[in-house]
């Protein structure tokens, strides 16, 4: 999940080394914005730090000043950046130009220029679809939900040529209009198909109700419009006075913190939703409040529910709010902070915390193990954005836990 958490850094000190003679450097620091100036002597710990990257700015003047023709210097920068974040090892740490984080932003509110499908990073590092968006490009280039990509235009982003999950994601998007080949493998076997890029915007929840009188509500990813949509739902079922529940969470990769949390306080009984913790020991706690709603629910989820909703799903079944249905969860139990830079709207993302359950669980690595297991018969499924239980033996699953739910409330009363 993105833990959005927006630092203006502002810089307001120029450092500038002066040397005197070869033992001695002293610091002069010049403060811009009050435009006084001076000499200060700085800490062991800093200096060694600004010798540590002492190296780093003689290769980027070498290369300026030696290379055989004249370079960007603007994407020599970039590049050291970006080998820093690789250095971290980690698929959730990565940096955003300027551009790159204004078409996050535009995908969290739900609107796209690509394709129209969600992918992910797999337990294997993989980059695999994890949802195709109805009526999108992506549905008409017959990609499927499990596909793993390849390589894009022919570029590889798995192998030794492994791309970020960003670096792949920017490969795919592009003008609305051009066309794109998305080299995939399925089911072992490698095919190349094209889909052409176009504006695809999104609702990140789906709902209808079925036959029998139960709410169903898919979750596509707990950001954009989400929340709003999900208390639509809520708001419809309690008219259509359903008897019970699906909330199915397959394929939702996780999303932003504050949504889920929001999410979950409309359904989860007053108490501990989840809490936070990063290396230092610092604690953010999560709370529902006493107002929810009740009515018997059943959570499902996939090997592909990942962060948000192992959140989601771990807190419901620590409270005993009703039936997880499905298959083990991804298990990815950490929390990203989204940094921006003031100067010129780049930001960073990388991991700075971890997450737990209402009664301590770290699900990072393993997963949530669901009540009832049911691997899904993929010769009958079709698609999560036409719920039918016919073609569904997941969906089936969950609605027959569900009517147990209902039966037991009734009991109760």
């Amino acid at each position: 999940m993105k833990r959005r958490s927006v630092i203006l850094i502002a810089v307001a000190w120029m450092l500038v080394l002066v040397g005197v003679g070869a033992s001695a450097l002293t610091l002069a620091v010049v403060n811009r914005q009050s435009g006084q100036g001076g000499l200060k002597l700085v800490s062991e710990s800093d200096y060694e730090a600004i010798e540590r990257y002492r190296r780093l700015e003689e290769v980027r003047k070498t290369l300026s000043d030696e290379y055989y023709v004249p370079l960007d210097e603007d994407e020599l920068v970039l590049g050291a950046i970006r080998g820093m974040m690789e250095a971290v090892d980690d698929p959730y740490t990565f940096y955003y130009t300027t551009e790159e984080l204004q078409q996050s932003n535009d995908e969290d509110a739900g609107v796209y220029h690509g394709v129209g499908m969600v992918v992910q990073i797999t337990a294997d590092g993989a980059i695999e679809v994890a949802r195709v968006y109805d009526g999108s490009p992506a549905q008409q280039a017959s990609l499927q939900t499990g596909d793993r990509i390849v390589a894009v235009d022919g570029q590889a982003v798995s192998g030794e040529s492994a791309k970020t999950l960003n670096e792949c994601v920017q490969l795919v998007q592009g003008p609305d209009g051009t066309d794109v080949q998305l080299t995939i493998q399925r089911d072992g076997v490698e095919q190349t198909v094209t889909a052409t890029r176009a504006e695809v915007s999104v609702s990140y929840a789906e709902y209808q109700i079925l036959d029998g009188g139960i709410g169903y509500l898919n979750i596509v990813q707990f950001t954009g419009n989400d929340v709003e949509g999900f208390t639509e739902a809520l708001e419809a079922f309690k008219a259509a006075n359903v008897r019970g529940v699906v909330i199915d969470l397959r394929n939702n990769p996780g999303g932003l913190l504050d949504h889920v949390v929001a999410i979950a306080d409309q359904v989860l009984p007053e108490g501990l939703i989840t809490y936070v913790e990063d290396r230092h020991g610092n604690r953010q706690e999560e709370y529902a409040d006493a107002d929810y709603w009740d009515v018997p629910m059943v959570v499902l989820v996939n090997g592909m529910s990942a962060s948000a909703s192992e959140l989601f799903t771990a807190a419901f079944q620590d409270d005993r709010r009703g039936t997880v249905v499905g298959t083990q969860t991804f298990g990815k139990g950490i929390v990203q902070t989204l940094i921006t830079f003031a100067e010129d709207g780049a930001g960073m993302q990388l991991t700075t915390a971890s997450y737990y359950s209402p009664k301590g669980r770290f699900i990072h690595g393993t997963g949530v193990t669901p009540d009832v297991v049911v691997e899904l018969d993929e010769d009958k499924w079709i698609s999560t954005l036409d719920p039918d239980p016919e073609h569904d033996n997941q969906l089936a699953a969950a609605l027959d836990e569900l009517e147990k739910l209902i039966a037991g409330q009734k009991q109760a009363a």
